[in-house]
């Protein structure tokens, strides 16, 4: 509940603030945004997450100050943003042991893994901050509105997901009264890709086999592969949209190959298929209509996996 949140983050002054590995929009967006509003409020904190910000988030405001994890940095009290599990906060949480934690997220799937937790399924985990700052009676800054729109924005499609309600447009109506400049950063968002990216999106087309007359599309993307158009891990964002926005596909898989017996796995679905419970078949998570996970085997064994298991979704459902 957010009074619990709110009761926590009063409770302390020193925090942890904790994105998920393979950071992505909404777990940067919304852990900058509240470390804004734990300053106004007078308080530290600080952003950490196990792997670099990606290029296409290194425009917000407070992306140059995230810190890595280092043996040395430690808190009164770690918040998980945006993770679904405690997997998902990476080796950070490992340290956090008897420490006050609190989950602020909105994945179904979350097991509420920390001491206190703030879970609400809701469009994006942007819309829980936006909620603090409410309870707070704190004002958005125009840094905090790039931070959040980025959130909510990359969360939901850029307000084409299902998941997006009226509280969703009422919360950005608030966002858009700190005065952020809304076409620059939607430019810095969508308009701007890495070569690198398209590249391994068309390596990862060219894969793709299509299934149940074009409903079902599998793309695979192998390790050599991005190598050898020089893209990064966080190029890999968004390629599974683009397979799911083929006109005759219902549910679209992405398997990427990140290291050796490592392969990480997102879906998203149209209808019929709920992703979240095939992601958790593989300990993974998310929502019905988008989720993840990592399997640890060979690329061609997951696909071989997962596309049994997709197609029997698919027909089952």
């Amino acid at each position: 509940m957010i009074s619990d949140a709110v009761a926590f983050l009063k409770e302390h002054t020193d925090f942890l603030l904790v994105a998920h590995v393979a950071p992505d929009g909404d777990t940067l967006g919304s852990c900058l945004a509240l470390q804004r509003l734990l300053a106004q409020l007078g308080k530290r904190a600080r952003v950490i997450s196990d792997d670099p910000v990606p290029h296409l988030y290194a425009f917000l405001p407070g992306a140059d100050q995230v810190i890595e994890p280092d043996g040395a940095v430690d808190a009164e009290a770690y918040v998980a943003v945006d993770c679904a599990d405690a997997g998902r906060a990476g080796t950070i949480w490992q340290r956090v042991g008897e420490r006050p934690s609190l989950c602020i997220d909105h994945h179904v799937t979350n097991p509420a893994f920390a001491q206190v937790n703030y879970i609400e399924d809701c469009a994006a985990t942007g819309e829980l901050v936006c909620l603090l700052y409410a309870a707070f009676d704190q004002s958005i800054s125009p840094q905090a509105g790039v931070c959040l729109y980025t959130a909510i924005a990359t969360d939901t499609g850029n307000f084409a997901y299902s998941s997006v309600t009226p509280r969703t447009f009422a919360l950005m109506g608030k966002v858009m009264e700190s005065g952020f400049d809304l076409p620059e950063c939607n430019r810095l968002l969508y308009r701007n890709e890495r070569l690198q990216k398209l590249r391994m999106t068309a390596r990862t087309v060219e894969n793709a086999k299509l299934y149940r007359e074009g409903q079902i599309i599998v793309g695979t993307l192998s390790k050599a592969e991005t190598e050898a158009v020089g893209g990064l891990k966080a190029d890999a964002d968004g390629i599974i949209d683009r397979l799911r926005d083929v006109e005759t596909v219902i549910a679209a898989c992405f398997l990427r190959e990140e290291g050796e017996n490592e392969v990480k796995l997102s879906l998203r679905s149209k209808a019929k298929v709920d992703c979240a419970a095939l992601a958790k078949v593989y300990h993974g998570g998310g929502h019905v209509r988008a989720a993840g996970a990592i399997l640890y085997t060979s690329l061609e064994a997951a696909e071989a996996l997962v596309t049994q298991a997709l197609l029997s979704a698919f027909d089952n459902a």
